[in-house]
């Protein structure tokens, strides 16, 4: 059986976001070692959200970004809109938002079984065929534009509602910063993530911090690790899912250079 004994590994998701992958790294004999690089908080434009919600019968798709844009609208959508019209569609970025949608008591309609980005839903088959059919992007704010590009110059009428932001947590006197000769490799799932965590870490880590492992989930937060100035090639899982992302740290577990020189200076 695969084990993660003596890894000490450092884990920047958001807080709700990080509690079933600390548990499984635990329970692989890892140490997880939580210190969130991003705050998650919902937007002010109730009055928008609303208004959009009372119109959902008028779109044929409704496609959800990410976990945290079905947690972030579920409560206005049970209270206005209580049975989902039946004509509209839902469509997830992957497994991770079908599942938040399922704990949200929302429909998922379909998502991508490999892919799972803005690429990967509009491989969907779904969403081939799509000329004036009318499709609602809920979201986070800020973030790229590629899907909306791409579903527009497919002939369709693209709304999008951002629903939550993503800000700086701030470091106080309750925060304990990690200790930067233990940990072993540093998991970021995002551009914003890992931004911050130089922001957050290095006036404690100046020395060492670039010189970390880092784990990301695809070449464009590869390419980001190295123009912020990370060392060492990072570790890229297939996708952001806690499996995906077990894999690839039981993968280099294995490695000899890992067994060799478990703490690199």
């Amino acid at each position: 059986m695969a084990s993660l004994h003596g890894l000490h590994i450092l884990i920047t998701r958001p807080t709700h976001q990080a509690q079933n992958l600390i548990a499984q790294i635990q329970n692989s004999g890892g140490v997880a070692v939580h210190f969130p690089t991003l705050e998650i908080t919902p937007t002010e434009n109730i009055k928008k959200n609303e208004l959009i919600i009372k119109k959902l019968n008028q779109y044929d798709f409704v496609i959800f970004i990410s976990p945290n844009s079905a947690f972030h609208i579920a409560k206005f959508i049970h209270r206005i809109c209580p049975f989902w019209p039946e004509n509209s569609k839902i469509l997830a970025t992957g497994p991770g938002t079908a599942l938040a949608l399922t704990q949200c008591n929302l429909p998922c309609h379909d998502y991508p079984k490999k892919d799972f980005s803005g690429n990967g839903l509009l491989n969907l088959a779904m969403l081939k065929n799509i000329t004036q059919k009318k499709i609602l992007i809920i979201k986070g704010e800020g973030g790229r534009s590629y899907l909306a590009r791409g579903l527009k110059a497919r002939g369709a009428k693209v709304d999008s509602l951002s629903v939550y932001k993503r800000q700086l947590p701030k470091i106080d006197k309750s925060t304990a910063i990690p200790d930067q000769k233990t940990i072993d490799v540093i998991i970021c799932t995002s551009h914003n993530g890992l931004k911050n965590l130089i922001c957050l870490l290095y006036p404690y880590w100046q020395t060492i911090l670039l010189k970390k492992q880092l784990l990301v989930i695809s070449s464009r937060l590869k390419d980001g690790a190295k123009k912020l100035g990370f060392v060492k090639p990072p570790l890229i899982s297939d996708n952001a899912t806690n499996t995906a992302i077990l894999k690839t740290l039981f993968s280099w577990q294995e490695q000899s250079q890992w067994n060799h020189n478990p703490h690199p200076s």
